[in-house]
């Protein structure tokens, strides 16, 4: 559900990479009649093509389009004295990395990541702007889940950064609406366990640790909760190498942890969802 009244936000100034080249197919005056809308009610987005040249159309011409695999149309400014540090989170099986305004954007990279059901995301791959406007909104993410869906994932803004967001909300709103986009505020996680707990455990997101043997093993050893450490030793495998693979089976939810709770190898309670049948 899109409610992001509650939440306030600064306008992000959106200084665009390229030259943008406006796409005349569609018609903003005839869509805007054939959608029952003001001109001004039309939503336009700026992204790259495939071949970096920036492009610029209505946002419900741009639904077939993967922007979840495009590059970044805007990048924050770096000067001296900048409160927020700008990062980037290389998203697990992809080549590009996807460009982190915040720490707070770091953590909503890495809920993305550890969403089962999101296939791949980017970092500011789209600015979106009112038809006729000069000034724009580039969102912090937008990814690709599992059913096909698009989602557009904007963090929750400092309190002191207020300005401006009433007019963000109401534009991202009819960017969803237009561009049947799914769009989520990320408001920071409250649990301090589980951000730990997921930084932590990040490292071990990568597919190339996943190994079909070592996790059969595990499936057994931990057939019923047992602290993480004794189940390794337990497994009669190599340790350093079954460590690793099992904290991705842990990552991956193929084997199970408290969430809330810090993870403590030689305390920590894991089990595998496969005994609960």
């Amino acid at each position: 559900m899109f409610d992001l009244d509650r939440f306030p936000h600064a306008r992000r100034a959106a200084t665009v990479i390229g030259t943008a080249r406006i796409d005349h197919t569609g018609d903003i005056r005839a869509l805007a009649v054939r959608e029952g809308l003001a001109v001004a009610e039309v939503v336009c987005a700026q992204f790259l093509s495939p071949a970096g040249r920036l492009l610029e159309k209505p946002v419900s011409q741009v639904r077939q389009e993967r922007l979840e695999e495009r590059g970044e149309v805007w990048r924050p400014n770096r000067y001296r004295g900048r409160q927020a540090i700008a990062t980037w989170w290389r998203p697990a099986g992809q080549a590009r990395h996807a460009g982190c305004a915040s720490l707070g954007a770091l953590e909503a990279a890495l809920s993305l990541e550890f969403e089962p059901q999101v296939v791949s995301f980017a970092g500011w791959p789209v600015r979106l702007a009112w038809a006729g406007s000069t000034e724009g909104y580039v969102p912090d993410f937008f990814a690709r889940l599992a059913d096909g869906r698009a989602r557009l994932l904007v963090c929750r803004p400092a309190q002191r950064a207020a300005g401006g967001w009433e007019e963000t909300s109401r534009l991202l709103k009819a960017a969803s609406e237009q561009a049947d986009w799914e769009v989520r505020v990320h408001p920071g996680a409250d649990d301090a366990a589980t951000v730990t707990n997921r930084r932590r455990l990040a490292r071990y997101r990568h597919a190339r640790l996943a190994d079909v043997d070592t996790a059969r093993a595990l499936h057994q050893v931990f057939a019923q909760p047992r602290p993480f450490a004794d189940g390794i030793r337990a497994s009669d495998l190599p340790e350093l190498v079954t460590v690793a693979r099992a904290l991705h089976l842990v990552w991956t939810r193929e084997l199970l942890i408290d969430w809330s709770a810090p993870f403590v190898p030689a305390r920590s309670l894991v089990w595998s969802p496969q005994g609960e049948h």
